[in-house]
């Protein structure tokens, strides 16, 4: 029996490429999440940059929404009784009308197989004004487009990366969060996100989740066991912050930052941004 999407929801996300937005956390623990994340920005002003990235083994909070049954019990209906986290990373728009994410593709720079599941999951309502997610139905059923690297623009992406290709925008559609909501989309789904020229920060974090059996030819990466089994063994184990940004803490983030960048910025001119000591993160 489905956990949480009918059989008509998890059809519809097998043919469009994404789902929702779904209520997955209450008032409650959006307060307590956001105001761990700004406790987090005042603590350690100079070390933000490394949420864009590996974020789960900096924080017990973070892990700890992972695992939050609201976004486990659908992504166990597309995916499978056995998750796992590969990576978390924040992707925060201050209230000032610049950062963007053109249109891509994560299968760009992303060897994974067979599936890869984002759950984009807001902590501030993220309406149109407010830079939302815009995905274009149906594109993660076609071709991977090519992209090129920019340099210099106010993109929140790693390699400031757009398709370089013709694209039909007149078929995308804007997906607006309330905060507590969580939308779910394939990462071969072509999507982007206007500026934010709302009155209030753009928080929002991306949740790639993928099936035990999910693999990748090289490097062997790592990720981390959030429900069921993992009988595969097909990643190195990502270990489980016990006290946030503690030297334990930061050397598993940068051994498995170091590896997943052998892959996300292959071939790139841009350095691995999570890697960059006080980047711009908006």
């Amino acid at each position: 029996m489905p956990k949480r999407l009918s059989e008509a929801e998890q059809r519809s996300f097998r043919e469009t490429g994404y789902c929702g937005p779904l209520p997955v956390m209450s008032v409650g623990e959006v307060r307590h999440y956001r105001s761990e994340l700004e406790r987090f920005e005042q603590c350690w002003p100079d070390e933000r940059h490394m949420l864009d990235q590996g974020a789960s083994l900096l924080c017990p909070w973070i892990d700890e929404f992972t695992r939050h049954p609201g976004l486990l019990d659908p992504m166990e209906d597309l995916l499978g009784p056995n998750l796992l986290v590969w990576g978390v990373s924040l992707r925060l728009k201050e209230a000032d009308g610049k950062t963007f994410a053109g249109w891509h593709q994560d299968t760009a720079y992303c060897d994974i197989k067979p599936i890869v599941v984002i759950a984009a999951l807001a902590l501030s309502d993220c309406g149109e004004d407010a830079g939302c997610l815009r995905v274009i139905p149906g594109s993660h059923r076609g071709e991977l487009l090519p992209h090129r690297e920019h340099f210099g623009t106010d993109s929140l992406l790693t390699r400031e990366q757009q398709i370089d290709a013709p694209l039909d925008e007149s078929a995308a559609i804007s997906l607006p969060m309330a905060a507590g909501e969580a939308v779910f989309f394939n990462n071969a789904i072509c999507h982007s996100s206007d500026p934010n020229r709302s009155d209030d920060r753009r928080i929002v974090f991306l949740i790639e989740y993928v099936p035990a059996h999910a693999w990748q030819h090289e490097p062997r990466e790592s990720a981390m066991l959030v429900r069921g089994v993992d009988r595969f063994h097909h990643f190195d184990v990502d270990p489980r912050p016990v006290e946030e940004m503690n030297p334990a803490a930061q050397a598993a983030w940068r051994r498995k930052v170091e590896v997943q960048a052998e892959v996300l910025y292959r071939g790139a001119a841009h350095p691995a941004r999570a890697l960059a000591s006080g980047r711009r993160t908006a």
